[in-house]
């Protein structure tokens, strides 16, 4: 058997698919990889062919809300009409028997069906397939099932089908036609999702309910990407792990270290970071702040960050800036995660039984924060507050780190995805799938 794994041009999709990978080659299974460049984090430790299929793109610039989440859906159709023709050519030329790509994996999914393949999608965002009790991707509404709320909710549904993203819709239908396909009347935001097979990184427990949900979608937990194996713990560790870092909260300020990140795509610290860094300091929590893509100097780092304000209640309440800490060691220490937001790092946290604090609208991340916020184990703030004056993300830090309910609905949801593994689980399925084949 033989699987082609082919990325969206996103390194974070990108990266996601490792562990299905992973899972695929322990089954014995031949793999191929077609990835975006650059593609970093592996190493060696995933052997196979890998062919390159453009730039990964850059959204960097993006201020969310729906229409920029319809023009970068436009963008994404645009680019798999340039990278299928090397897509097509590769799959005729390797044959395999399955294609697996991410939920934003347009070329790799219109590929497939053009030259009538099985193909499986693994989404690691919040689950499409909308019907009237979802409110619409990428709005970042609450989730209600009143009848006034579903009226909203279709309202904006259909708006968001025949106007905003009516160019993206546009767009895939040129695609389509271009390489033989025939008229569509699926909803560009489900287009790449497969009919076949559909691997959801998370669990029910995080998801809305629906009326129905189709058949072929399995929850497989949470990825776990592989960190760098050059990682060594830095010199500040001790000190601010150490300082009440044991992931228990006993309702004061002073217990429990906070782990705050700016994510992979996004990289101006003021967003999140820097807001987190004035939080922390007013409540004298310890902290961790990792800057991603972002330059750790940008908020006095890397390093241990000095706190003139003198020690908090239990401690001295130190923070401490990086460009990367492996989520793996340091979430075993932290009491709550705070976020712009990122799909995998939520999923991470909360399988560790830590509560969740998302900030911030842009891309689906305000989604992915109502999600949290619905689930019991966290909240979500449309904005940090003003300037240097976040006073709501104080407050929702203070609630969230003193309030043991959000760590026990944390605690739920991680029981539910330690039951998952998308290695695992989703190499069972997806060698089920190829089997199957189509018809």
């Amino acid at each position: 058997m033989r699987v082609l794994a082919v990325s969206s041009p996103i390194y974070a999709h990108t990266v996601n698919a490792v562990p299905f990978v992973v899972g695929l080659q322990q089954r014995g299974i031949q793999v191929d990889r077609a990835m975006a460049t650059p593609f970093v984090g592996t190493g060696g430790s995933v052997p196979g062919g890998r062919w390159d299929t453009g730039p990964v793109a850059d959204f960097a610039s993006s201020q969310g809300a729906l229409r920029e989440v319809s023009r970068r859906y436009a963008w994404l159709l645009e680019d798999a009409g340039r990278r299928l023709p090397a897509i097509l050519e590769l799959i005729e030329s390797l044959r395999p028997d399955v294609v697996l790509t991410d939920s934003l994996g347009y070329a790799a999914a219109l590929a497939a069906e053009r030259l009538d393949l099985p193909w499986a999608t693994f989404g690691d965002g919040p689950l499409h397939y909308p019907d009237e009790w979802t409110p619409p991707f990428g709005a970042g509404l609450p989730y209600r099932r009143e009848r006034p709320w579903v009226w909203r909710n279709q309202v904006i549904q259909a708006a968001s089908r025949g106007l905003i993203m009516r160019t993206a819709q546009r767009t895939y239908a040129e695609v389509r036609a271009g390489i033989g396909l025939p008229p569509s009347a699926t909803p560009v935001l489900e287009a790449a999702l497969s009919p076949h097979l559909h691997l959801h990184c998370g669990a029910p427990e995080l998801e809305y309910p629906r009326q129905s949900v189709p058949r072929h979608v399995h929850f497989v937990g949470a990825l776990r990407p592989p960190a760098p194996g050059s990682w060594q713990r830095p010199d500040w560790w001790d000190a601010v792990v150490g300082t009440g870092g044991d992931g228990e909260t006993d309702g004061t300020n002073g217990t429990g270290l906070v782990l705050g990140t700016q994510g992979t795509l996004r990289a101006d610290p003021a967003e999140v970071l820097a807001p987190t860094a004035v939080a922390l300091s007013r409540l004298k929590l310890p902290g961790i702040l990792t800057t991603g893509a972002g330059d750790p100097a940008l908020l006095g780092g890397p390093g241990l960050l000095e706190r003139p304000e003198g020690p908090g209640p239990q401690g001295p309440g130190r923070v401490a800036v990086e460009a990367f800490v492996p989520y793996e060691a340091v979430l075993p220490h932290t009491s709550v995660f705070v976020t712009n937001g990122g799909w995998t790092g939520v999923l991470l946290a909360l399988a560790h039984g830590v509560p969740v604090v998302q900030v911030g609208r842009t891309e689906e991340k305000a989604d992915i924060g109502r999600r949290v916020e619905w689930a019991g184990a966290g909240v979500h703030l449309p904005s940090p507050g003003r300037g240097t004056d976040p006073r709501p993300l104080v407050r929702a830090l203070d609630t969230v780190s003193t309030d043991p309910a959000y760590r026990r609905a944390a605690s739920g949801i991680a029981a539910s995805l330690a039951g998952r593994d998308p290695g695992r689980d989703g190499a069972a399925l997806i060698e089920a799938c190829a089997s199957r084949g189509i018809g």
